[in-house]
């Protein structure tokens, strides 16, 4: 097999010729352009110039390349038979710009065609460009998951100096969307591989019966590190009430973090309505699920569209990482139905648990407090003794508190008995936060919080919602290239 030489050579040679304002084609293929003095002086203008002149000179010169490829390849495969330039040329988005070069076609012996726009090359579609890694990495993964469309095309077509006859603003969010929608259906035809693998259905529900799954003895810190932490809050509340506390003590080296967050965002309309109908049509919403997943030092980003779909995602990234054997300790926001799934959906698995995030379990509280007592003056001295009770695991002792505030004070019973129900449904999500801060143990799903912002808000059609969030994710993950 032949080897290729790249030859590139830079010249700026003194002449007399007239100024040229935009490079011009040689003969030879290569490109010229003539500046004056002042400009060959300036620092600014020259590396200019000669950026504007080389730029079209390496998309001729790749161009050229690639059509005698094609050209011999079709000859090699074709022997003594006629090849002819295809009619149609194949164009190419690429990080040097967008070029196109000449397909070839040729008839064998028995008469099938062999065409290297199909048969070399990756077949295309009639207004369609192949588009390189390199023009991925700057458009896709540098380009438009931190700005918009509009402002990723510009500044590329400004890159590679191509402001005329660039990348449509248009065609970047179509590509971008085409390159989220083939990730989803490569992760969910993965996941539905890897779990059929291991007993269980594509939709996570598991078959077979493996002895390890059933194993309900998690690895927790030593008794003695747990008691000791616990006795540096001895001044705050009774230490056995504290250690009292349902929620175990993970040993982090030998667990699982699974930060979950369903999002829940209005949708858009593709196109604006020129007249407003008087009649207000009811909002419609976009559902999306981000987990986070962290062991020691390593994570990995995870969403999609519903709770059920994203938690099979987990299961099937567990079972590929090899981590059955830690203790999944799943954290949430507190919502009924997103822990009623999770423990659904890993019923399978006994060394699990489930933790309240305390940011929300405090904001549950003001909220509640807030609908159903008189005034914030009132609220604010009952927050002042809840809040701490809630802080160290006793949620016994915030349930009576709740239960004997005066009935002078509350306005609404109906959002009092909420916040007892809240507070008891959750009493096994509720840990010592206290005791597991001095450990050093996590006690919020911030993570997960803060992997849903950007896409969430920034790309809020549920059409372009879901596949932007898992190039974003790809692009978090720690992937070079798509």
């Amino acid at each position: 097999m032949g080897k290729y030489k790249i030859k590139v050579k830079v010249e700026l040679v003194e002449c007399t010729e007239a100024k040229k304002h935009d490079p011009s084609k040689q003969e030879d293929g290569s490109f010229t352009m003539t500046i004056s003095e002042q400009d060959a002086v300036s620092i600014d203008n020259c590396e200019k110039a000669v950026l504007r002149t080389a730029y079209p000179t390496i998309r001729e010169a790749i161009s050229k390349h690639l059509s005698e490829i094609s050209k011999k390849k079709a000859f090699e495969r074709a022997g003594s038979e006629e090849v002819t330039a295809n009619s149609h040329p194949y164009r190419v988005d690429g990080e040097a710009g967008r070029f196109e070069f000449t397909a070839h076609s040729a008839l064998y012996e028995c008469g099938i065609e062999y065409n290297t726009a199909r048969d070399l090359f990756t077949a295309l579609g009639p207004k369609e460009f192949y588009r390189t890694i390199g023009f991925k990495e700057i458009a896709i993964i540098y380009g438009d998951t931190e700005q918009s469309y509009r402002k990723t095309t510009d500044l590329i077509n400004r890159v590679r100096h191509q402001e005329q006859g660039g990348t449509p603003y248009r065609t970047l969010q179509e590509n971008t969307e085409k390159e989220g929608t083939e990730l989803i259906d490569f992760i969910a035809e993965k996941s539905k591989r890897v779990l059929l693998r291991n007993d269980f259905t594509e939709d996570g529900i598991y078959q077979g019966h493996n002895e390890a799954y059933a194993d309900n003895n998690p690895d927790t810190l030593p008794v003695e590190m747990v008691t000791k932490a616990a006795e540096k809050l001895r001044d705050d509340f009774d230490v056995g009430e504290m250690l009292n506390n349902p929620v175990c003590y993970e040993d982090p080296g030998k667990s699982v973090n699974v930060a979950i967050d369903d999002v829940n965002v209005k949708k858009q309309k593709e196109t604006r309505e020129k007249v407003k109908s008087p009649e207000k049509s009811k909002r419609k919403y976009v559902h999306n699920t981000v987990v986070h997943v962290e062991k020691e030092e390593k994570s990995y980003t995870l969403n999609g569209y519903g709770i059920k779909a994203v938690l099979s995602f987990v299961t099937a990234f567990i079972l590929n990482n090899n981590l059955i054997g830690n203790r999944f300790q799943f954290f949430t926001d507190g919502h009924k139905t997103l822990n009623e799934t999770i423990l659904k959906c890993f019923s399978w698995y006994k060394n699990m648990g489930i933790i309240l995030d305390w940011y929300h379990l405090k904001k549950k509280c003001k909220e509640q407090l807030s609908l159903g007592m008189t005034g914030r003056v009132f609220r604010n001295q009952v927050l002042e003794r809840l809040l701490p009770l809630l802080w160290h695991g006793l949620t016994d002792k915030a349930v009576a508190l709740v239960k004997e505030i005066d009935g002078s004070q509350i306005k609404d019973t109906g959002a009092m008995d909420k916040l007892i129900e809240y507070l008891n449904r959750s009493k096994p999500y509720i840990p010592c936060y206290a005791i597991r801060k001095e450990l050093g143990l996590r006690n919020s799903s911030s993570i997960g919080e803060k992997m849903r912002v950007y896409p969430t808000f920034s790309k809020s059609l549920y059409a372009e919602m879901t596949t932007f969030c898992w190039i974003q994710r790809l692009k978090r993950n720690g992937y070079p290239t798509i």
